[in-house]
């Protein structure tokens, strides 16, 4: 009985001490949310300002041509995975490599992928993806991995090597709701770029609208994949703080129900040496 109830206090113990590390994830995972939370929300702003901006000036600009709005015949494609760099997330990182999975297995041609955070890219390589770029995951807007990342798939489209740009992240709309979503990069469509003329007056633009548009359409591009790797690094954050919420709920009821069994043995021993004195007793009467 004793080393059972020695092994029943190391449990509690030790369940206490994981309870303690959750809760620690979880505060430390609620304080990274709420920074970039507001990151994230500026950059939509920004970025749906952009769009407007964007599709005022293509439905002026209807003839221009440019290399981000011309779909060419597919021989070899490209994706870029987004996820997080650290695990005790639940099945987010895990969703988002399935959705990854699921595109390249559905392409009847090549596929290169870049993976943005380390979690991801031992996924990557446990499934045999041809990576031709991996960066860690970026949680500031001035993090200079942006740039680069942005300047990859740039020069990825434009010098040809890749027909087609895909993009798998996690949309970051509430704490509870970040879906995985699959979305062409590049070249652009219609409903990237907004158009919808008729929605629009007619606007006197200097530059002319088809040398801003080739301006716009860049920075359209890096606005996108900026917004894509913080909001998916939001949705990491929100997935984690969930997942270590639940893991402290788990944690305490487990510290319950092992104290009420501890309790349970406790009085199992001493009924059992009272007992004891109780026979001792008895036989040394008799």
């Amino acid at each position: 009985m004793g080393a059972n109830l020695r092994e029943l206090r190391r449990k509690v113990q030790t369940v206490q001490h994981i309870r303690q590390i959750t809760r620690a994830m979880k505060m430390v995972a609620t304080a990274k949310l709420q920074r970039i939370q507001q990151i994230v929300q500026n950059g939509r702003r920004f970025q749906e300002e952009l769009q407007r901006l964007l599709a005022h000036v293509a439905a002026a600009a209807t003839d221009v041509e440019h290399p981000y709005l011309q779909t060419r015949d597919l021989s070899r494609a490209g994706v870029i995975i987004v996820g997080g760099d650290r695990g005790l997330c639940g099945a987010f990182n895990r969703q988002l490599m399935e959705s990854a999975l699921e595109f390249v297995g559905s392409q009847p041609v090549p596929v290169e992928v870049i993976t943005v955070g380390n979690r991801i890219l031992r996924y990557a390589e446990r499934s045999g993806l041809e990576i031709v770029g991996s960066y860690e995951g970026v949680e500031r807007p001035d993090d200079g991995r942006i740039a680069q990342i942005v300047e990859q798939v740039r020069a990825w489209y434009e010098s040809g090597h890749v027909d087609l740009v895909q993009a798998i992240y996690a949309r970051f709309e509430t704490i509870m709701r970040h879906p995985m979503v699959s979305e062409q990069l590049l070249p652009l469509t219609p409903e990237a770029l907004g158009e919808r003329a008729e929605q629009y007056v007619e606007y006197i633009f200097e530059p002319a609208a088809p040398e801003l548009l080739r301006e716009l359409l860049p920075r359209a591009v890096e606005a996108e994949i900026a917004q894509i790797l913080l909001g998916t690094q939001a949705s990491a954050q929100a997935a984690r703080m969930m997942a270590m919420s639940a893991a402290t709920d788990n944690a305490e009821d487990m510290i319950v129900e092992l104290t009420r069994h501890l309790n349970r043995a406790r009085q199992e021993e001493i009924t059992a040496e009272l007992l004891d004195v109780v026979s001792g007793a008895r036989a040394l009467q008799s």
